[in-house]
């Protein structure tokens, strides 16, 4: 399968994995990063300067930028990543391609450790490369991929967008009246 395929598919399914979390859930996600992680998800998202410091509106700064910037992808392993740097680094040599029963074994430290939401972003990354994150998502409800919904899309009001055409097209008419009195034309 093509990269530019996989990258689709691992974008929807951050996209319906991080719509599934809680405000609160994505906040305390995006708080708990390092600094430098911190750093890298303002940029990717647009956040401004001080929204680590409202922890209340900093979900929906962030899903607006997700939608935005069409960034799940980025922002679910961004917000994983100190989980995954600690999976690669509990899992050793195995790292590389874990089984289903290791996963299992790190479970339960990891999502106490991290949380339940971080080991569901971790295990998305993994999907689609690695066997034991894929039974993983097969056998254990946890992890069952939600459908996708419409936090990567951006929705557009149909009547909104009527009101513009309409508006532009009447500005358009009189630019050219004005234009053909300008040159004398008729």
């Amino acid at each position: 399968m093509s990269e530019d395929k996989d990258r689709i598919i691992l974008d929807q399914r951050y996209s319906a994995v991080l719509a599934s979390f809680s405000d609160e859930a994505l906040s305390a996600l995006a708080v708990a990063l390092d600094d430098d992680l911190r750093t890298a998800l303002a940029k990717v998202v647009g956040l401004p300067a001080h929204a680590f410091e409202a922890p209340a509106s900093l979900a929906g700064l962030i899903r607006d930028g997700i939608t935005r910037r069409r960034a799940a992808h980025d922002v679910g392993i961004l917000l994983s990543e100190p989980c995954t740097r600690h999976s690669i680094e509990a899992l050793g040599d195995a790292s590389d391609d874990p089984t289903l029963e290791e996963l299992q074994g790190l479970l339960p430290s990891i999502t106490e450790k991290f949380g339940a939401e971080a080991v569901r972003l971790m295990v998305v990354q993994y999907s689609r490369s690695l066997k034991g994150f894929k039974q993983l998502i097969a056998v254990d409800e946890r992890f069952a991929l939600p459908v996708a919904t419409g936090i990567g899309v951006l929705e557009k009001n149909e009547d909104e967008q009527a009101a513009k055409r309409a508006a532009r097209k009447e500005r358009k008419l009189r630019e050219r009246e004005a234009e053909r009195k300008r040159t004398g034309k008729r």
